[in-house]
């Protein structure tokens, strides 16, 4: 009943009174019904005006909207900026474990197309390119790259690796204080066979060198028994086998790519951790220094057959000079 009484005191009143004071009068009233009902008075949208959107409601909207809506933010600039580009590894080897590369780039745009570009160090010559495609902006992706990629080896040596991206806008990528967007690493061929002390040992080691009724067809490595012999070049086992007045434990490695073949011998009783016809990585274990067979003390006779297989129509070549260059960088 009081409310009826208000709201018609006040209708009899806004109908002698001004247009102003009509409204004021009728605000009057809404603000009486409203806290008469248990109300604030205060609209529920915080007061915002048509079309406008209150921060209330913009803190009630799904916390996954608003990360992402930062996540495409990118730069003030809008081009996309790069936060993140490391590698895994300072060198790696043809055939071998790749090396990784991880990056992020931030947007606006939800994806970028992502290039990795690999030149000579110290020169601006890109040597290969790599299209890693469409790739999502805001978060860490990683790629692996072999230095084989497109077929033949990369050029063997140090190598800078530089990325590029660009968005659907057609913005260009920027790095950052916190990333470069190039990376220095090194790529090589063949690896040295033996992971551990070693020696080359005198004249008497050599390839070449007099024995009885032949002779010496490799380079012999003196090394602690049970040394990690390792592929100097990734290929597939040719052969897997036992000579006991000669090669002792001895196993034959087909290099990938190429017309060689790479013999170790005397390994280590049991230590032989591979079998024929496996496939193997540039540095995969393929056993560990002994002195089986016709040895007189622990070594790795190693021994590189070219133009053909090993004892299938090749000859040996002197091993010396490929493995300083492989002991240099490995």
């Amino acid at each position: 009943m009081r409310r009826s009484h208000i709201a018609l005191g006040l209708l009899a009143a806004a109908s002698i009174a001004s247009p102003a004071q009509a409204a004021s009068a009728q605000r009057a009233a809404s603000a009486d019904r409203s806290s008469a009902e248990g109300g604030t008075g205060t609209p529920d949208n915080g007061g915002a005006a048509y079309g406008e959107v209150s921060p209330r409601a913009e803190d009630n909207r799904p916390a996954r909207k608003r990360s992402d809506r930062r996540r495409r933010r990118g730069s003030a600039s809008g081009r996309p900026v790069l936060t993140d580009f490391a590698v895994s590894r300072r060198s790696f080897y043809a055939f071998g474990a790749p090396a990784r590369v991880s990056f992020r780039i931030d947007d606006r745009s939800d994806t970028v197309r992502v290039t990795l570009a690999i030149r000579r160090a110290g020169s601006s010559e890109t040597i290969r390119r790599i299209d890693l495609g469409e790739r999502a902006t805001g978060t860490r992706h990683t790629v692996r790259v072999t230095g084989v990629e497109g077929g033949d080896p990369l050029p063997q040596g140090p190598i800078e690796l530089r990325i590029y991206a660009t968005d659907s806008a057609g913005e260009k990528l920027r790095s950052s204080a916190r990333a470069s967007s190039a990376a220095e690493l090194a790529f090589y061929w063949h690896r040295f066979p033996l992971i551990g002390s070693y020696s080359y040992g005198g004249e008497d080691a050599r390839f070449g060198a007099g024995r009885r009724g032949h002779s010496h067809q490799g380079q012999d490595l003196t090394a602690p028994e049970g040394t990690s012999v390792v592929a100097p070049r990734g290929g597939v086992i040719q052969q897997v086998a036992y000579q006991a007045g000669g090669a002792g434990n001895y196993v034959i490695l087909d290099g990938e790519g190429e017309d060689r073949d790479y013999a170790f011998m005397h390994l280590q009783e049991g230590s032989t951790v591979v079998r024929t016809g496996q496939r193997v990585r540039t540095g995969q274990l393929l056993g560990r220094v002994g002195s089986t067979g016709g040895s007189s003390g622990p070594h790795l006779h190693f021994e590189i057959w070219e133009n053909g297989g090993w004892y299938e129509g090749g000859r040996p070549v002197d091993p010396y000079d490929h493995l300083k260059r492989w002991d240099s960088w490995s």
